[in-house]
């Protein structure tokens, strides 16, 4: 079904630009509008780059890092200081570190935080069970992916926590490079004040120290290399699962079939967030840059060209996807979307999204079984090179 876009779609496409503030709320009408044309465009935002929208190209320059390099950047304008390590590495470097990285990041060890990370849950559902409503963003996301970074995995105090949490959602949500900029700094400087902190003391066992105290390639892990691979952490982490629950939480908010079954039937928990993801993935885009002249959906890129690949638009290809607007619990090639990603920068952080989601629902469907939102309620999104709901009302029956 085709859906008429209410603004001016050509200045959206032309001026393409993830940081809109008008694109927020008609990302996927944009999207639509562009894959029909054609897979890859140019915006001349930024001073000009290229938008990949179709399935099948989204996901040829996320495995060919020989033509499109990550070590450009994945920030498109430039915002932020520091190398992001391993995401801006490509092959060998990148598989040093993530062969470092890996052994925190297994389906085994995320499954390690559920005892904690659910009863933190509990103990955010106790206080606003008897209300009737609320604002499961607020009063239940984002602390629980705050816990689960901040406290449980990086072990920061409440204060540091919410000094990392403004920087990030400056630098990423902001609309203004300014801005931008400036939050990259913030979280860079502290940061890099954490690491001096640690520095020459004997580890403490943490994720952190870990790392610092760790080798790749036979050699230490240097001071940058460790600050920037705590940066892409909290980057790529916290806000990134607070979007991922809340849209999975207006998915069953809405499709109160799908909300029923779930609660009755927890084995279904994976496929439910498989097509969430796909549905609303939480990355909207990365950046790469095109290292020798190519043909890529029917355009020539020339080598220093930078392109964005549009997780958001390849997840809602009609060539791959039936129905693609629609959220449909059981599709059988749900296996192709790439909402984490591919080739060797998929996502390292997958199974940490998959736990913390997962426990957050089951928690909460087990107290608010009837939890719902309003029809009349307009949603809000925040976006970036993210993208999730501002806030999640629901109304429920209270005190179960």
């Amino acid at each position: 079904m085709t859906v008429a876009i209410q603004i001016e779609p050509e200045e959206l496409m032309a001026h393409f630009d993830v940081h809109n503030a008008r694109l927020k709320d008609h990302l996927y009408e944009t999207l639509q509008a562009m894959r029909a044309r054609g897979s890859v465009h140019r915006s001349d935002a930024h001073g000009g780059y290229w938008v990949i929208v179709g399935h099948r190209e989204v996901t040829q320059v996320a495995r060919d890092w020989r033509h499109f390099s990550s070590a450009g950047g994945v920030v498109l304008a430039g915002t932020k200081p520091q190398k992001y390590v391993p995401v801006e590495y490509d092959p060998p470097q990148h598989q040093s570190f993530r062969r470092l990285l890996n052994p925190h990041f297994s389906k085994d060890a995320a499954a390690a935080f559920e005892p904690q990370l659910a009863a933190f849950a509990d103990g955010l559902i106790d206080q606003f069970i008897w209300d009737g409503s609320a604002d499961l963003t607020e009063a239940y996301a984002k602390p629980l992916a705050a816990h689960f970074f901040f406290d449980l995995f990086f072990g920061l105090s409440p204060d540091e926590a919410a000094q990392c949490e403004q920087a990030t959602n400056q630098a990423m949500f902001s609309s203004s490079v300014e801005d931008q900029i400036e939050g990259f700094s913030q979280l860079e400087n502290y940061v890099r004040q954490l690491a001096v902190r640690r520095r020459g003391l004997p580890s403490d066992g943490g994720f952190i120290d870990s790392i610092r105290t760790g080798e790749v390639d036979g050699r230490p892990v240097t001071e940058e290399e460790l600050i920037g691979i705590i940066q892409l952490m909290i980057v790529g982490g916290d806000d990134t699962a607070v979007h991922t629950i809340g849209n999975v939480l207006l998915e069953l908010g809405r499709h109160h079939e799908i909300r029923d079954r779930l609660a009755a039937d927890h084995s279904l928990m994976p496929a439910v967030l498989e097509e969430a993801i796909r549905h609303m993935p939480p990355a909207v885009s990365i950046m790469r840059t095109v290292t020798e002249d190519i043909e890529l959906g029917g355009q020539q890129l020339k080598a220093g060209d930078r392109v964005i690949l549009m997780w958001s638009s390849a997840n809602r290809d009609e060539t791959v996807f039936e129905s693609p607007a629609e959220f449909q619990l059981g599709r059988e090639n749900i296996r192709q979307h790439i909402a984490f990603g591919g080739g060797v920068h998929k996502c390292i952080g997958e199974w940490f999204a998959r736990t913390i989601v997962s426990v957050a629902v089951e928690r909460l469907l087990r107290r608010l079984p009837d939890l719902v939102v309003p029809p009349d309620v307009r949603i809000d999104y925040r976006m970036g090179q993210s993208r999730g709901p501002s806030a999640v009302p629901v109304i429920f029956t209270a005190g179960r």
